[in-house]
């Protein structure tokens, strides 16, 4: 079967630390780090997946300008065009390379699959006064916009309020049953989606397609930040028709992909 990862990332330093998330519990997890594109392939040959959805951890630790050029430098070298790319934008406000016409060059050059917003970590508001053109245009061309809970749920209920036709994929939202928070969204907007790298619950991708369908999750594994393996046993194992572990495995990642407006 095929399968897509929605929610990797290439580079250091993202884990192999002790850290607390924001469940706050302590995470130890030892995972082999991908440095570039190549070793990010390995690592998905070895485990069967076709194609990924990418990001770079300087994004977060560096810039979000230095980590986009770090990325696409990185996707140069993925000659069989497997990794799509998915940058961290800003405010155009207040930062003037991230205007609504860059972005929608970065779409058409780059295979652009979506965008990661990090509002808390960038020190911006994620609304229509600060962001409102950025928000007008990713829900007007259905680009995926990432959004983590990792620093609480409410601006994403907020920002769902005011831009009802978004297109977003909660990712990294903890291991710890989180069905309260994301039940209400999917169910009140129909272009909210979630990956399934920490949804390693018991029964919970059943529940879920039992609920809502399965055409509003995406197989993602969150990797390095967890093993691939786990998101991977957690899909194949799920019982539900194969028809719907098709739709998670790649299928609506190709749909959300061939949506993009270019």
């Amino acid at each position: 079967m095929k399968l897509i990862d929605c929610s990797a990332c290439i580079g250091f330093g993202g884990i192999n630390r002790e850290i607390v998330n924001h469940e706050n519990y302590f995470v130890y997890e030892k995972v082999n780090e991908p440095a570039d594109a190549a070793s990010l392939l390995s690592e998905m040959d070895f485990c069967g997946i076709d194609g990924a959805a990418v990001y770079h951890q300087a994004m977060v630790d560096a810039s979000p300008s230095y980590g986009n050029k770090r990325l696409l430098d990185e996707l140069q070298t993925d000659k069989d065009k497997r990794l799509y790319s998915v940058l961290t934008w800003l405010p155009s406000i207040s930062d003037d390379g991230f205007s609504v016409p860059h972005l929608r060059k970065a779409v058409k050059e780059n295979s652009l699959f979506g965008i990661r917003l990090m509002p808390q970590a960038n020190r911006y508001m994620l609304d229509r006064i600060t962001c409102g053109d950025l928000l007008d245009y990713a829900g007007a061309a259905k680009l995926p916009v990432y959004l983590s809970p990792a620093y609480g749920w409410e601006y994403i209920f907020s920002v769902m309020k005011e831009c009802p036709s978004l297109t977003v994929i909660l990712t990294n939202y903890g291991l710890w049953g989180s069905d309260r928070y994301f039940y209400p969204l999917v169910n009140a907007y129909k272009n909210v989606y979630i990956d399934t790298s920490d949804y390693q619950e018991m029964r919970g991708i059943e529940l879920f397609v039992r609920k809502f369908g399965s055409e509003r999750m995406l197989f993602g594994t969150n990797y390095p930040k967890d093993n691939m393996g786990g998101p991977l046993s957690t899909l194949m194992q799920a019982k539900i028709p194969q028809s719907d572990r098709e739709n998670i495995a790649h299928k609506n990642f190709e749909r959300l992909y061939a949506e993009v407006k270019r």
